[in-house]
């Protein structure tokens, strides 16, 4: 039963990705742009269904320090590359281009889980990822991970003044990536996908915020370790607020398979360790 939610979960995205691509459809994009969000879901559910039916159970607090060191160099390697009028938020592979910090923040936040009786190694990790979110620039996914920083700062450090001081601080580097945004133009399927869902009418404007929603529901809902469940849902959750505010990416129902990666990674781990 365990696994058979967990595949089901996967499915809970269909509705954001459908609805994105009749938007797109409907706004003559490209075949080859909205046809790729729907084949990386596919190829991704397949191997997280595989992976949830056919991996051992192992114990979830195993942290090791060699994963954390590789996904903050994934998520630096992007200024060793071209940026985009000064953004490096993309690492290029071939005619792939993967929005890296998508992919490797929810990887990021389930490691900084992992990790106890380390409250230190804790903080200075998030500070580092802020630092770096911070000079790529990317608002948005510093403010997505901070609001889950913030759960985890709460349940990982024991000293009320350093849990304060530490929340106040993460703050400030939201605060401050928010007065240096990038002047980069919103591309309409990507950021502003939910504008061409609402040009479709009332009906689909609803829809689509519904499906949405559903989105973080195996999140808030499945989840039995909770602040762990609860900090990548308040992390996919913010991913989709900020787009309303800012010229941001909104996951799965707009173009984009790294937010779809992100979150296959994320509902895999959820459902593998966290679901009862």
């Amino acid at each position: 039963m365990k696994k058979l939610k967990g595949i089901v979960s996967y499915f809970l995205m269909l509705p954001a990705i459908m609805i994105g691509t009749v938007a797109m459809v409907s706004y003559d994009v490209s075949r080859s742009i909205w046809i790729q969000n729907c084949l990386i879901w596919l190829i991704c559910t397949v191997f997280g269904a595989i992976f949830l039916i056919k991996s051992k159970e192992k114990q979830f607090n195993n942290d090791r320090s060699s994963h954390t060191i590789m996904i903050l160099a994934l998520l630096i390697l992007p200024f060793f590359i071209n940026g985009l009028e000064g953004i490096h938020r993309w690492l290029t592979i071939g005619p792939i281009n993967l929005y890296i910090a998508s992919i490797v923040l929810p990887l990021l936040i389930i490691q900084l889980c992992k990790i106890n009786n380390r409250e230190y190694y804790v903080l200075g990790l998030i500070f580092i990822t802020c630092t770096i979110l911070l000079f790529q620039p990317d608002a948005g996914q510093l403010s997505a991970f901070a609001c889950a920083a913030a759960i985890i700062l709460w349940k990982k450090i024991d000293n009320a003044i350093l849990k304060f001081l530490s929340i106040i601080l993460t703050g400030a580097f939201v605060i401050t990536s928010w007065i240096f945004l990038d002047d980069l133009a919103p591309v309409p399927y990507v950021e502003d996908i939910l504008f061409l869902v609402a040009d479709l009418g009332n009906v689909w404007f609803i829809i689509g915020i519904f499906s949405l929603l559903l989105l973080v529901c195996p999140f808030f809902l499945f989840g039995s370790k909770g602040f762990v469940s609860l900090s990548l849902g308040v992390y996919f959750l913010i991913t989709m607020i900020v787009t309303f505010i800012g010229n941001f990416p909104m996951p799965i129902m707009g173009y984009g398979i790294s937010p779809i990666i992100g979150y296959i990674i994320s509902i895999t781990f959820t459902m593998k360790y966290f679901h009862t």
